[in-house]
């Protein structure tokens, strides 16, 4: 992404993110049901989720900063996150910094969770005659919230992310067409 963005495309570009996100997000609520989704990666759909919901700053930030520059934009920032509640200033920071700890890519920390499911012959998964009538199937979930399903924090991370594109348009109408 360029580092500038014209005014009339910032709009198009946070929708862009966002659409990209809640794609992603149905592929992991899938993912994580109780059921046998063999074509469905988890920890793909996490880095791939995160990459579009983080965006959503990426793209604030580019455009604030060469619109107000970066001391105003970094001001609007820190007055953004301290108007967020404990629960999600946590998890939105948590998200950020995984983001840029070394070996975890573009994704985050994940840790693995193995379930039983029952083996349903719709997918492909057959079971043989006198076995058990479940299969094994591996969740991600992240490091940071080991008790919550990822769907449910990718859930909360995209809703903070859509708060800050609203909040960011509205504070920086001024700019826009």
């Amino acid at each position: 992404m360029s580092s500038t963005l014209r005014p009339g495309n910032l709009r198009a570009a946070l929708d862009a993110k966002l659409a990209a996100a809640m794609s992603q997000l149905a592929e992991l609520q899938e993912a994580d049901q109780p059921r046998v989704t063999p074509h469905l990666n988890a920890r793909e759909i996490v880095g791939s989720f995160l990459l579009y919901a983080r965006g959503v700053y990426t793209v604030a930030a580019a455009f604030g900063s060469a619109q107000v520059g970066d001391l105003q934009f970094n001001a609007w920032y820190g007055q953004w996150m301290a108007k967020l509640g404990d629960p999600d200033l946590v998890l939105w920071k948590q998200l950020r910094e995984d983001r840029v700890q070394p070996g975890h890519g573009p994704g985050a920390a994940l840790t693995e969770l193995e379930i039983s499911v029952t083996a349903d012959p719709s997918t492909g998964v057959h079971e043989q005659p006198g076995a058990r009538a479940d299969v094994r199937k591996r969740l991600v979930r992240f490091a940071a919230f080991p008790d919550r399903a990822a769907s449910g924090v990718c859930d909360d991370y995209l809703r903070l992310s859509k708060r800050l594109a609203g909040e960011f348009i509205r504070d920086h109408a001024r700019f826009l067409p």
